[in-house]
């Protein structure tokens, strides 16, 4: 029995490790495949609509896509040309950084005493070698167009083969698990394809609330560019947690690094964001994309941090509604049953910090 175990857990680990190793090294194909995947979830209610009409299901398809790409072409593009337009002089930047330092070396001179020549030495070395990354990154950047744009010229073509052919991977799943397990099959892809299409009809929904309130409280407070600003922190807030950060991160940087009395604007910019997160955690996101995934934190950091190994950011958009079709499947499969509740965020109700359970209390005791 000792031996069939651990013939079994080595088995496993093999097989897991063989997965996570094609993952990585057919990542070029997958990455665009896993997003077509979600974006064929999220524009099926258009398609399935305009075929009831009596379209023919290639023309709906086709008539769906043509409009879903234009809108995101232009988003980018619109993106682009407001980014490029920025003109960041990186020598300039370091010299009004330099100065920066100086004054702060100064106070903390004053009112803490700290040496300024040790100081001077860590804040100068920090600079250079921010610099000098922000310089490897952009040069980065733009060697890696053109496989980025290989991923993204096959996002269409996969979309349409996923819509056309539904059909025909519904019917190969069927003949695959068998008569016997036909009807949990069927049940378990109608689960997924509910859930998964709320959630990203849902998802969408919030990005362009987001996109609205970021880019309004931008331009009240006066950014450059707030529009751009604002579009790019509502898109990667689709990556959860951290997203947010580093939506709200970019602004402030730009703001820190062109403007010579920063810190005001810095604490709008912190205000807004905040304030946006909050409306969006416990008011847009609960009542727009509901609770369709119902997954804990811990389960989605892991998962984001994974997923950003395995496939970088690209991974980090896709991981959370894959953790949530992994526990659609396992918990419709009895050994799995175990690891769907573990990702999930049954178990914890009584100890889970609400602001509606707060508010019920607080109405009880008086």
């Amino acid at each position: 029995m000792k031996n069939q175990s651990l013939i079994r857990a080595a088995a496993g680990l093999f097989i897991l490790s063989f997965f996570f190793l094609v993952l990585i090294l057919a990542k070029d194909i997958l990455i665009p495949l896993a997003i077509s995947t979600f974006l064929a979830y999220t524009i099926y209610p258009l398609v399935w609509a305009i075929e009831r009409r009596g379209v023919h299901r290639g023309l709906a398809i086709i008539m769906v896509l043509l409009v879903t790409l234009l809108i995101l072409m232009s988003a980018g593009l619109f993106i682009s040309a407001k980014l490029s337009n920025m003109t960041i002089d990186l020598t300039e930047l370091k010299t009004q950084m330099d100065a920066k330092i100086d004054s702060v070396q100064h106070m903390l001179e004053a009112k803490v005493g700290i040496n300024p020549v040790t100081m001077d030495h860590y804040l100068t070395k920090a600079t250079d070698s921010l610099f000098s990354s922000w310089q490897s990154a952009i040069g980065s950047l733009f060697a890696m167009t053109t496989n980025t744009l290989f991923m993204l010229g096959l996002l269409p073509f996969y979309t349409f083969f996923l819509l056309f052919y539904r059909t025909k991977t519904a019917h190969f799943i069927f003949r695959l698990v068998g008569r016997k397990n036909k009807a949990k099959a069927l049940h378990i892809m109608r689960e997924v394809s509910t859930i998964t299409t709320k959630y990203m009809s849902g998802l969408l929904i919030v990005v362009l609330i987001l996109a609205i309130l970021n880019s309004t409280g931008l331009l009240i407070i006066g950014i450059p560019n707030a529009i751009a600003f604002g579009i790019l922190a509502a898109i990667l807030n689709l990556i959860p947690y951290i997203g947010t950060f580093i939506g709200g991160l970019i602004p402030i940087l730009y703001v820190l690094l062109t403007s010579a009395n920063p810190f005001e604007t810095i604490l709008q910019i912190f205000i807004l964001f905040s304030v946006v997160q909050f409306l969006e955690n416990n008011l847009i996101t609960p009542n727009i994309v509901g609770n369709n995934i119902k997954i804990n934190p811990l389960a989605i950091i892991l998962s984001l941090l994974l997923a950003n190994l395995v496939w970088g950011v690209a991974g980090m958009l896709v991981v959370v509604p894959c953790l949530a079709i992994m526990k659609i499947i396992m918990r419709n499969i009895d050994k799995l049953k175990p690891f769907a509740f573990l990702i999930s965020d049954q178990g914890v109700s009584q100890h889970e910090i609400s602001f509606k359970r707060i508010w019920e209390k607080r109405i009880k005791r008086k």
